[in-house]
Formats: structure tokens, sequence, C-alpha cells
């Protein structure tokens, strides 16, 4: 039994001796069996300081399921009261899987998850009490109020297919004493599991973490890229791949962290975890490669080579577990597992493949037999063809599109008059801003070189045109009159840079003469 005693006025939970002496001999489990979306999709915030900004944590990507063309999503957000679950959630919820690896299968809610002083010891607080029991318990409500929404990204096992919902991790949690949906008052601290949740523990849908190893990583983004690549290092080295891909941006939504504008920031985040996991031989090696860029930031690709240890892990825990968790059907096409590895180029063109219906390895096989500017212009032809709808692509489109690359189809004629006619107007464009630039160097260089001209000469021209325009009109003017209207000229001249790039300008029409090449 528990007792309940009081410091400055607050109640402390304390276990009694008898059971204090039986929870110090508990040993800390060396594996830990953790649901395989939860160590693959992000749920907490890495450091404390983000808890405060972060309300909600959104990865979402578009992929390809058989012939359709999806956008997934998986959304954590926040209870307003509560706030975001942070590191020291994390530590409970790892405290709480300690516990269910210790349970027999199949695993019932509720579960009884022991005295707060029981967590503490599972978490490594020594020095704990009042306020570690309360922030435990905060912990616990964080967890349990913090919402998932799933669009085809959490994978149940059980049912084999992607969940649409919206759940909660922790779906209650009863503190000792208080009263238990059957009427009887607690007597320990119990939690309910979410049914997806539970449903894939009892599947065996898990992947077993090296907690020693865990904590030796001690950094959390160290601790998420074990988590994470644990998972698929296993799902590689069954198959027999050589390295894991990764963009950067999507490594940034799963951790999560901050996605940097520029590679230098990028490497000041994610290098000191990548050294530790190399030093420690979870990683053979790693190199970046930047990506052509698509959009206004700059992504960067990087490969993650398994190392000793995480080979030794995977054959470790095969054979005396004898635990084969199944992973569920691809679907994530920012990943690419391959046997020999990809330039930026080809995973840029294994992408464009897949989101059109081709499987990522027969994909791989095109970028590799067949050159990117080849493969390129298939594309581009068959995304014309499935613009109008036409009947040659609507059946089998990625059948179709890879028997256009690898027997090289020729394009329809009309589709090559379009072509014939961008040719022309990128030409003609081309024409236009090449003339522009030059245009503006010589306009430039006339205001730079502004004072060098004297503004006599400068109003010469105009000075004849009005001259001979009054002679031809009968009235032929005189010396008197010339220089009057010379100075008025002198005295029109722009006095301002905006106002001699104005006055130039007008010597040089807009569009490009005929000559100009």
């Amino acid at each position: 039994m528990h007792t309940i005693l009081r410091n400055n006025g607050k109640q402390v939970e304390k276990p009694s001796s008898k059971e204090a002496n039986r929870e110090r001999e508990e040993v800390i489990p060396e594996v830990i069996k953790s649901e395989v979306n939860l160590l693959v999709l992000p749920f907490f915030a890495l450091w404390d300081k983000d808890t405060k900004r972060r309300t909600e944590t959104e990865y979402r990507t578009v992929i390809t399921r058989g012939l359709q063309k999806l956008e997934i999503a998986w959304i954590v957000t926040s209870s307003p009261r509560y706030g975001y679950p942070g590191p020291f959630d994390r530590e409970v919820h790892k405290a709480i899987e300690q516990i269910i690896s210790e349970l027999p299968l199949p695993i019932q809610n509720p579960i009884p998850i022991g005295s707060l002083y029981n967590l503490c010891k599972r978490m490594g607080i020594n020095k704990f009490g009042g306020s570690q029991y309360k922030k435990i318990r905060k912990a616990l409500e964080r967890i349990t109020t913090t919402s998932i929404k799933s669009e085809g990204t959490f994978y149940s096992k059980e049912k084999e297919e992607w969940i649409e919902d919206i759940f909660h991790l922790y779906e209650r949690v009863i503190f000792k004493g208080k009263k238990l949906p059957n009427g009887e008052i607690a007597d320990t601290n119990y939690l309910f599991l979410n049914s997806w949740y539970l449903d894939n523990i009892n599947a065996h849908y898990v992947k077993p973490i090296n907690w020693d190893y865990y904590r030796l990583l001690e950094t959390p983004v160290a601790q998420r890229l074990y988590e994470l690549l644990s998972v698929k290092f296993y799902g590689l080295l069954v198959r027999g791949g050589k390295f894991i891909s990764y963009k950067y941006s999507t490594l940034c939504s799963l951790l999560p962290i901050v996605r940097q504008k520029y590679l230098s920031k990028a490497k000041e985040v994610l290098e000191p975890a990548h050294k530790k996991l190399k030093e420690t031989g979870f990683f053979k090696s790693w190199d970046w490669e930047e990506l052509p860029q698509e959009g206004k930031e700059k992504d960067w690709l990087i490969r993650y080579y398994p190392g000793r240890r995480a080979r030794e892990e995977i054959e470790r825990f095969r054979g005396k577990e004898q635990l084969e968790f199944m992973l569920p059907p691809p679907k994530d096409e920012e990943i690419i597992e391959s046997r020999v590895e990809l330039s930026a180029e080809d995973f840029n063109v294994v992408e464009q493949l897949t989101q059109r219906g081709i499987t990522a390895a027969t994909a791989k096989m095109l970028a590799k037999s067949h050159p990117a500017e080849h493969i390129l212009r298939q594309i581009e032809v068959f995304d014309w063809l499935k613009e109008r709808k036409s009947l040659l692509v609507e059946r089998n489109p990625g059948g179709f599109l890879r028997k256009a690359i690898e027997e090289d189809y020729q394009p329809p004629k009309e589709y090559l008059k379009q072509q014939e006619r961008k040719e022309q107007e990128r030409k003609n464009e081309d024409k236009r801003e090449r003339w522009r630039r030059y245009r503006e160097e010589l306009i430039g260089q006339g205001v730079t070189n502004w004072d060098k001209v004297s503004p006599e000469r400068r109003i010469e021209g105009r000075l004849s045109f009005w001259i001979a325009s009054e002679t031809m009109n009968g009235r032929k003017p005189t010396l008197e009159q010339i220089e009057i209207k010379k100075q008025e000229l002198i005295d029109g001249l722009p006095q301002t840079d905006e106002e001699r790039w104005e006055y130039l300008s007008q010597n040089y029409p807009d569009d490009p003469p005929e000559d100009f090449e």
C-alpha cells in the first residue's frame, strides 16, 4: 500500500518500504518493443523551447498506391490547456513502453503502470518527490489530450490497411484513488491505450529498441534518427539493400525539426547526431547531395549507410526474439532503397516515375538503364496524353510509360506541332529577354557616362531638328532665337539618375529590332 505524506501542504505519493524495496530491485529491460508507426511518425517535440511555440506537427506527402495518386497526412495537435508534448513527456512514454514490453500478450485495457515512483526510476530520475510526480501526472494528461489525425499514414497490421481516423495515443489515464469504469477505486495508476495502438502491439507490429544504446545517444535528434532508421534499415537489410535516402525536407517533418534554408545551417543541426551514430557503429557513413531546385527552398538528399551495430542489432533480435514484424506496403515515395547508388538526377527521375504509377524497383531499373533526358522526355509526352485523357494511357498508365521508355515511342504529330510552337515562343521570349538586358545595359552605361558628354552635344540633334522645322514653315530663326532655344533645351535636360534613365530609354525601343540577334 502507498501512504500519502504532506510536504508544505502538498500531497506527495511515496511507496511503502516493502513496495519500494521491490521496485528498487526491478531491472530496467534492455530491450523495449516500440510500436512501428510511433517510431516512424512524429509525435513529441524534441526540445523544451519547441513546445512553447509548437501547437501542431504536420507531415504531408503525395504518394502513389496502385494507379492512384494520393495525398497522405499525419497531424498531431495539442490541447490548448495542456500544451504540446515535449522531451519529458517522451521519457514518460518510454517508461510506459518498458512496462508494456514486460506484459504478456494479449495486452488489455486498463494497463497497470504502477506508482509514479516506479516511473521515476524507469526514467532514471534519482531525485524524486512531489514536483517530479506532478510533472509525470501532467505529462500523462498532456499525451492523453493530444490528438492524432491519420489520413492514410497509420498502418493497422491486423486490418492490413492505412487508417483514416482521428484518435489519441492514450485514451484515458486514471490515477490511484480515482474511480475506474467498473466503479472500483484504482489501487494503482492505470492507462487505457487507443485501440489502433493496442491492436498493433498485440499483432506484434513492434520493433525492438536497445534501451541502453538509446540512452547512450543522449541527444534528441540522434535518438529520433535511431528510432526512425532502425525501422527503415530493417526493411532495407532484409531485402539486401545498400542504403536509405531521405529528402532533407521530409526528414525535418518526421523528426520533427525546423527546416533550414542553407546547407551549413542544416548540417549544424544534424551533423552532431550523424557523427554520434557513426562513432557508435549505427551508421557506416552518410552523405549529402543537392537536389534540383523545384520551389523557393533548396533541398538535399541524405544517404544513410547502415553500420555494424545496425546489422548486428537486426540479426540479434531476429534470432533471440524471433520477432519478424512485417513492414507495411511501401508508402514513402520520398524514401529510395537501392542496391546501387542513385545520383541526384536519377533520384529525381525515380520520383517522377513512381508518382505516375511505376513501382520503385522498376523506376530504379529504368533510371539506371536509360538516360535521364530520354525518360523525362517520355514523361512529358505521357503527361500531355493524360491531360487529353487519351485512351492510350487510360487503361494502364504505368505500363504504357514503361514501354514508352523501353521502346522509345515516338510522340504524336499534334504534340510535335505544339512543341514547335512552344519552341518558337521560347526563342522569341529569349530574344526579348536578351534585348531587355542589352537595352538596360546601354541605358545604364549612358547614365554612368552622362557627365562625359557636354550639354551642347546632347541637345545638338533636337536643336537642328527645331531649326529645320522652323525654316520649313517660313520662320527661319535668328542667331538670338537659336541661342534662346539652345539654352531652353539645356535647361530641360534631366538632373537625377532616374530622370536621365527615362530620358535615355527613349532612344531604344521596347521590342528588339529586326536585326538584333
